[in-house]
């Protein structure tokens, strides 16, 4: 989904909106054609890395994301400070990991840290969180070079290969769609869920040892089940599916009103 104005916005007062109108168009694009190839029973690695791409590409246009960059990357720096209470690179490189999952500090990196004293780092570490501080932030933070480059996005999508791929298909079509397509939770990312049309969605699992290609099995009621509540409590505009599913959801959804049914 694309909320205008949210990714790239100029601190100046001038919106560039050219990220929203052709870079995330094209990834759109690209998702089609590969939705499309496994849809039709594609399960190849090199379609599952593909669609780990744009997938990548969706968790982190998601606007809870997006809005989050900046306390999120303030937090990451000042955790570099941490450097001089831990007694060696080692230990320092584990509490980092345990903290910051797919992030990485090299040892000359934290040795040159480590040489600059306290009240150096503090001063260094202080630039940066000031720039993520800027009005509105900054016009190339923090989603550009994820949208056009899939090198900003390999943190995600390395992590979403490290799972387990099963396809999941239900004859009936009683899998909804919403506009809020990958539906996982925060933090270190153990499972996702898509739905990729009326009768599939892919589950995403961890796994000691994930397959290679994608499986495909029948669903089970509940997985249908499951994945409508999250489809219909995530979606913020509009979902599609069958009316008697959808009738169903609306009384177990809560008070708040299902967005727009466009079947």
């Amino acid at each position: 989904m694309q909320i205008f104005n949210l990714y790239t916005i100029d601190p100046s007062g001038f919106d560039d909106t050219t990220l929203e109108t052709v870079d995330l168009n094209k990834i759109d694009a690209q998702g089609s054609v590969i939705f499309d190839r496994v849809l039709k029973g594609d399960y190849s690695q090199e379609a599952k890395e593909e669609l780990a791409s744009f997938l990548s590409a969706q968790v982190l246009r998601d606007p809870g994301v997006v809005t989050s960059y900046n306390p999120k990357a303030q937090e990451l720096t000042l955790g570099l400070l941490d450097a001089f209470e831990a007694p060696d690179f080692i230990t320092f490189n584990q509490a980092w990991q345990a903290r910051f999952p797919g992030a990485f500090v090299t040892e000359n990196e934290f040795e040159h840290l480590k040489s600059l004293g306290l009240r150096g780092a503090e001063n260094a570490l202080d630039k940066i969180i000031t720039g993520l501080d800027a009005t509105e932030g900054l016009p190339e933070l923090p989603f550009t070079d994820v949208v056009r480059s899939p090198d900003g996005r390999k943190i995600v999508q390395d992590r979403l290969l490290s799972l387990d791929w099963t396809l999941k298909t239900d004859p009936s079509g009683r899998f909804i769609l919403g506009d809020t397509g990958a539906l996982y939770d925060h933090g270190d990312m153990q499972s996702l869920c898509v739905p990729l049309a009326r009768d599939s969605a892919l589950f995403l699992k961890s796994s000691e040892s994930p397959k290679a290609v994608i499986s495909e099995v029948s669903a089970a009621d509940h997985d249908v089940e499951n994945i409508n509540l999250e489809s219909a409590a995530r979606s913020r505009r509009w979902i599609v599916g069958d009316q008697t599913e959808l009738d169903r959801l609306k009384s177990q959804v809560g008070c708040n009103l299902l967005p727009t049914n466009l079947n």
